[in-house]
């Protein structure tokens, strides 16, 4: 690559390195807000306590996919200690 093209590449990387980081930035504040749907959610039917519980085990999780199946146990369960497994924690 001559300098010429270099130089003429950059706006380009420096637009891919812009949206890596919007969509990197847009995935964090969508966990962020499934994790706090499923604190209401967990409030809504079992009250704060196990609400706060949930809340603390899925502090740091980061799968989509596993804040699913959380929030899935807590649609189909009778009892707030029920979805607490789930979420790694124990009863």
């Amino acid at each position: 690559m001559t300098l010429d093209e270099g130089v003429a590449e950059r706006p380009n990387m420096r637009r891919r390195a812009g949206r890596a980081e919007g969509i990197s930035c847009g995935l964090e504040v969508g966990i962020t807000q499934q994790r706090m749907l499923l604190r209401r959610r967990a409030a809504a039917r079992f009250g704060a306590a196990t609400a706060d519980r949930l809340a603390n085990a899925l502090a740091g999780e980061a799968a989509s996919e596993r804040l699913a199946e959380v929030g899935e146990a807590t649609l189909h369960c009778a009892t707030g200690d029920e979805p607490l497994p789930e979420a790694g924690v124990s009863s």
